[in-house]
């Protein structure tokens, strides 16, 4: 069994279970080596499930889903189960835990493995190169809607999804924390929220570009952003716990003047194949794992600070070339 293997043991041997059956689209690409079993995007399900024991690797799934899951999606060392599309899926004989509604492996994804590490660093490059471009694209006058599609387009050339965008321009960023994209256009400032997903990883992070010089008032506003987000780089290693990261968020949110605003939106969290397996919370007691993904997201009205980095502090969705306040992210500032 590889390292995966082992853990699901475990994981059945703490449970009292025979084998567990996965139907988490997160969790079946994490045991299956990215493996897409998504059609309806907006379900956290797949249309082929798995069933693992220490005896056997069983794809279920039907007909519609058979010709595509044995010459695309899973190697020959998976064995297909194919039923008729009207057919429920039927488990053998034995006693399995599964996935849903609860996940029970939520705490097993992590350490990433050397291959999950390279694809995610590989995704960060990616993502960031796109979003990089798109941010020196944009004109006054560019929609909200426009920007994403464009976003869109250059990601899915690069086999990348995106269950998240967000974008504002303007008064929408001090106003919604998670902004949509309208048709509103651009004007003097845009941000855009990525989650970007290949193989089943996913990366985060925003950016923000406005035309013309900052107000004093948002270059005070985006320093404390950056502050709280360089405060918690600095601390997320294996070992810390959350809830000890998400107190420290709130000493620096109030030093740099702005106490009250970690209040308006969560502060971030692990993240591997769902955008957050959670967030940090003054009572999250689970710590940091070795190789280990996590977004922090602090924002103070107005502005946001983020990125994807490991919990050996490598920051995986940096740009080059783009404009840092101390180590963080800043404000890209165009000519009107």
């Amino acid at each position: 069994m590889n390292d995966k293997e082992v853990r699901l043991a475990r994981r059945c041997a703490e449970l009292g279970v025979e084998g567990l059956w996965l139907r988490r689209r997160a969790n079946v690409a994490w045991i299956a080596d990215g493996a897409d079993v998504h059609c309806d995007a907006s379900s956290e399900l797949g249309v082929a499930s798995v069933l693992w024991s220490p005896r056997r690797r069983v794809v279920l799934c039907d007909a519609i889903e058979a010709p595509r899951m044995r010459a695309e999606v899973f190697g020959s060392d998976w064995e297909i189960v194919e039923r008729p599309w009207t057919e429920a899926p039927k488990l053998p004989e034995g006693r399995f835990a599964s996935d849903w509604p609860d996940d029970v492996l939520a705490d097993e994804r992590a350490p990433l493995t050397e291959r999950e590490l390279e694809r995610a660093r590989a995704l960060g490059r990616d993502s960031a190169e796109v979003l990089h471009k798109l941010m020196l694209d944009l004109k006054p006058g560019h929609s909200e809607q426009e920007a994403a599609a464009e976003l869109v387009f250059e990601l899915r050339r690069r086999a990348i999804h995106a269950p998240v965008i967000l974008c504002a321009a303007d008064e929408r960023i001090a106003r919604f924390r998670h902004p949509i994209p309208t048709d509103s256009k651009l004007r003097t400032s845009m941000m855009l929220v990525l989650c970007a997903q290949r193989h089943g990883l996913i990366v985060a992070l925003t950016r923000i570009v406005h035309f013309g010089a900052l107000s004093p008032d948002l270059r005070r506003r985006h320093a404390a952003a950056c502050a709280v987000d360089r405060t918690l780089h600095a601390a997320t290693r294996p070992g810390a716990r959350w809830c000890d990261l998400f107190a420290l968020a709130q000493r620096t949110y109030a030093e740099q003047g702005f106490e009250s605003d970690w209040k308006l939106h969560h502060q971030g969290g692990p993240l591997d194949f769902n955008p957050r397996n959670f967030v940090a919370t003054p009572t999250e007691t689970r710590a940091v794992k070795e190789h280990q993904l996590v977004a922090w997201n602090p924002s103070v009205t107005g502005t946001k600070s983020e990125d994807t980095l490991t919990s050996s502090g490598e920051v995986l969705t940096a740009m080059e070339g783009w404009p840092e306040l101390d180590g963080r992210p800043a404000i890209l500032e165009r000519r009107a």
